[in-house]
């Protein structure tokens, strides 16, 4: 039986082997192929790949460019920043090595959780930066504890720096930590990676921030040699495209005049030796627009955000009542008080009122329901109008209020720079208000039996009180126009780089010259003519100083204070006082500097703000700028490119 069948199963047993040997030959083949693609056909193909894998390119972060005075005096550069990174792949247990890194250099619990972020962010490959701005023995200690430091690595980098502290912050502003906002907005991936190198910063305030593209530079690159866990072994210097430093910056700023500045700002006014000074000024050439000084203290110093604030120094910033945070020359707001009775003659003579007009001051007058008063116990007597604007009178004005049009004060307010932002490159920039028949309208949009303009409120207006409020900067920019008869503009930087930015063209104002003549005459009197700012004159002739004083109204003394007995201001608390203000120009002949003081809570124009004028524009008398040759910025590119290649 079974031979029978045994030609039948040799047949089955010859069709399985074939079956498997031809299986067996076709992986064979298979295995040939596909040897023969990847050895032969895609060897170069591969080689590249194995390349790549072998090495890793680095971003090299380039130095932030300089900013300078208009005499080359450097406002902001970079200084060398020792600081220690962790590469966590290294460390085997990072929570340890940061506890031996607290030993020396204390690493608070939320700077630790700051580290896992990025180390989940970034990766166990990429350093991270641990601290930075380290001093020099702290940095020597951890350099000694290194070989108990696993993943630690000690470098040496580049951070900002200013040296003029306090004095120039609300001009430069600071740079800061990267977000992810920042992130977010980088327009290219190569942005991006640069952004998250290890303690990169970018602009935060001024100009810092609104020039941070031109500031930042550009990347270079290198190849580094990594083994098959990532680890750096080698740098591969050919090939390497070094990094370029940013542009810098030229100001206007003179960087010897807003030390001084800022000092006299700082410096308590007479007969309140004990009294804080939160003030602010502004300087400009009225010829170029140029912004000589740009001043506001109390100020914070930059350098303390760019090493990361203290939280506690922040609390006491932002809680300060008189707000170092906060730019006054820009965005404080403040009523322009008499200083914008230099406006209102204009508009008068506009109207028709001539300079001979006089008017007779008893101390108070009568108009509606109620008394106008003079600031002047006892009033002025008489006064034509280029007196009023010497002594201030305002009984003189209100009687021109009677009949003047508060569009035309508005619109000539306008003119002077009143109610004008201006390009400067710092935001936060206020326009103030100037009050019109427009303007209230707006004001009161729901409120329709709130919006006719009343004449009276005119009286209150004429004398910068009432809804009016400017910036210390467009004051500055009033006297300027005043005194030039022309639309001069402030400008801040006069060049990026190599591109110097041409001044700001500024046409007649379409006023009649003889209308400026008369207040012109006015305010050189009011400081040459034993006028409200005698004090504030300067000795030399050849600098003869014209201006005007101002108190800005904070709160109003009521009768019933009044009946306790407190009549003056110096019975006030500090924060309930006037402020004070003053604008003047010089040399009042051949006009060249312009200048504007506020000092917050300082009672009175003539006492507070006026001395303190009088001391900046004597120093910058005795600099005068405009006779100074100022820096070249293509020798700055050129100085910063020679400096790269050597």
């Amino acid at each position: 039986m079974m031979n029978n069948h045994d030609p039948e199963r040799q047949e089955i047993v010859s069709r399985r082997s074939f079956l498997f040997g031809g299986g067996v030959c076709v992986g064979v083949f298979a295995i040939a192929g596909r040897l023969y693609q990847l050895q032969i056909a895609d060897h170069e193909k591969y080689r590249t790949l194995a390349q790549e894998n072998q090495f890793k390119r680095r971003v090299l972060t380039p130095l932030r460019g300089d900013i300078v005075d208009r005499f080359g005096n450097v406002l902001a550069s970079n200084r060398k920043n020792f600081r220690i990174l962790l590469l966590p792949e290294q460390s085997q247990n990072v929570n340890a090595t940061l506890d031996h890194v607290s030993a020396i250099v204390p690493v608070p619990e939320e700077r630790r959780n700051r580290i896992f972020r990025e180390i989940r962010r970034r990766g166990a490959f990429t350093p991270i930066e641990i601290d930075d701005n380290l001093d020099w023995e702290a940095f020597s200690r951890i350099n000694y504890e290194l070989p108990h430091l696993a993943g630690v690595l000690p470098d040496v980098g580049d951070t900002r720096d200013y040296p003029l502290g306090s004095a120039t912050s609300f001009v430069i502003g600071y740079v800061g930590a990267v977000t992810d906002a920042d992130l977010a907005a980088q327009e290219s991936d190569g942005d991006r990676n640069l952004l998250r190198q290890p303690g990169f910063k970018v602009g935060r305030e001024g100009l810092e921030r609104t020039y941070e593209k031109e500031l930042r530079g550009k990347a270079g690159k290198m190849n580094v040699v990594i083994n098959a866990h990532g680890r750096v072994i080698e740098e591969v210097k050919e090939g390497a495209v070094p990094s370029e430093q940013g542009k810098p910056l030229t100001l206007t700023i003179d960087a010897e005049l807003q030390t001084h500045a800022m000092q006299v700002l700082a410096t308590p006014a007479e007969r309140q030796p004990d009294e804080p000074q939160s003030a602010a000024a502004v300087v400009m050439d009225v010829v170029t627009g140029d912004i000589l000084v740009l001043a506001s203290t109390p100020a914070f110093n930059p350098n303390d955000f760019n090493v990361g604030i203290d939280p506690d120094l922040w609390r006491e910033l932002n809680n300060s009542p008189y707000k170092p945070l906060l730019n006054k020359a820009l965005t404080g707001e403040y009523a322009p008080g008499s200083t914008l009775k230099i406006i209102s003659a204009i508009a008068a003579q506009e109207a028709g009122v001539r300079p001979s007009h006089t008017t007779y001051c008893r101390q108070r007058m009568w108009y509606g329901n109620r008394n106008f008063h003079c600031w002047k116990p006892g009033g002025h007597g008489t006064r034509d109008m280029k007196g009023a604007i010497k002594d201030s009178c305002n009984v003189y004005f209100y009687e021109i209020a009677k009949t003047l049009d508060i569009d035309l004060l508005a619109d000539t307010a306008r003119k002077f720079g009143l109610g004008e932002m201006f390009e400067l490159g710092i935001t936060g920039q206020k326009p103030g208000v100037v009050p019109s028949r427009e303007w209230k309208r707006q004001y009161y949009a729901g409120q329709p039996e709130n919006q006719t303009w009343f004449q009276g409120e005119t009286l209150s207006a004429i004398i910068g009180q009432g809804a009016w409020t400017a910036t210390p900067l467009q004051l500055c920019v009033m006297a300027a126009r005043v005194a030039t008869g022309r639309a001069v503009r402030p400008r801040l930087v006069r060049a990026v780089g190599d591109l110097i930015l041409p001044a700001p063209n500024a046409p007649a104002i379409d006023v009649n010259p003889a209308h400026l003549d008369v207040v012109r005459e006015g305010m050189n009197a009011v400081t040459n003519e034993y006028g409200t700012a005698a004090r504030s004159r300067l000795e030399d002739p050849d600098w003869q100083l014209a201006g005007k004083t101002g108190s800005s109204q904070v709160f109003r003394i009521t009768a019933e204070e009044r009946a306790r007995g407190l009549t003056k201001q110096e019975d006030l608390p500090w924060a309930r006082r006037d402020h004070a203000l003053f604008v003047s120009y010089m040399p009042f002949e051949n006009p060249r500097y312009a200048c504007a003081v506020l000092v917050e809570h300082g009672i009175g124009g003539s006492r507070a703000a006026g001395p303190k004028a009088r001391d900046i524009m004597r120093k910058v008398a005795e600099r005068d700028p405009s006779s100074r040759q100022t820096v070249d910025p293509r020798e700055l590119v050129r100085t910063a490119a020679a400096n790269r290649e050597a």
